[in-house]
């Protein structure tokens, strides 16, 4: 069946249209299951493809050469990291043995764009905030200065590591957006009562590609994204 956003579906370009637009509202995998009449699996299957395409796109605007850390499906397929098959809370109460998710988050003029940090620790945090030089033994203070923000969702907590510079597009103070930001992010992962943590990355990237296009028609951008670059079922 011809569809040029996913390639190798047995599903009409009318109906995958139907499910972006409800993805691009933002709706839950259930919840676009009952309302187009595809099977759930076949909605989990679609939307983690979508995700990874959303990731691919924020990973090309990354300000920085190193890539950050891709979490693709060869990762299902391999042996798991240490902690990697266990859940990623995002409440207070997580479990203290359970490696948290830390991710950085960086305000640029244009844009805002996020890394896991999986070398950064709660105690690197908390002298970086402090402003203790302990951490130039470790070799963190210089990266963590080049985040606005850094998030620990064990903890379910911003971190506010920069000052409240005023953005000179706008006028208004990069914190804002950072702050902004951090309220989508929670309030969407909440959703999920906890995160595989190899599919954490991909929710992070789809909330900053949702936070940067805010402004835009999302269904509008996802649909040339996709024209662009098309899923696939291979």
């Amino acid at each position: 069946m011809k569809n040029k956003y996913l390639k190798g579906a047995h599903l009409s370009e009318r109906k995958f249209k139907e499910i972006l637009r409800l993805f691009a509202d933002d709706l839950t995998a259930t919840q676009i299951a009952n309302i187009s009449g595809v099977s759930r699996v076949t909605i989990n299957s679609y939307l983690k493809k979508l995700r990874h395409q959303i990731a691919r796109c924020c990973e090309t605007l990354h300000p920085v050469p190193a890539p950050v850390i891709a979490y693709d499906s060869r990762q299902e397929n391999s042996q798991p990291d240490h902690g990697s098959d266990t859940l990623v809370a995002v409440k207070p109460e997580v479990e203290r043995l359970v490696k948290p998710v830390i991710f950085g988050i960086c305000r640029l003029p244009d844009r805002l764009y996020t890394e896991i940090l999986p070398d950064v620790t709660r105690s690197m945090i908390h002298a970086a905030t402090r402003g203790r030089s302990v951490l130039e033994t470790l070799g963190a203070t210089e990266r963590l200065r080049g985040f606005n923000g850094v998030v620990d969702l064990g903890q379910y907590r911003l971190y506010r590591l920069g000052s409240s510079i005023t953005d000179t597009l706008n006028g208004s103070p990069l914190m804002d957006d950072v702050d902004a930001f951090w309220a989508l992010t929670k309030h969407r992962l909440a959703k999920f009562k906890g995160l595989n943590r190899n599919t954490a990355y991909l929710h992070l990237k789809e909330c900053e590609y949702r936070f940067n296009n805010r402004n835009e028609d999302l269904y509008g951008v996802l649909l040339e994204l996709l024209k662009t670059y098309p899923l696939t079922l291979a």
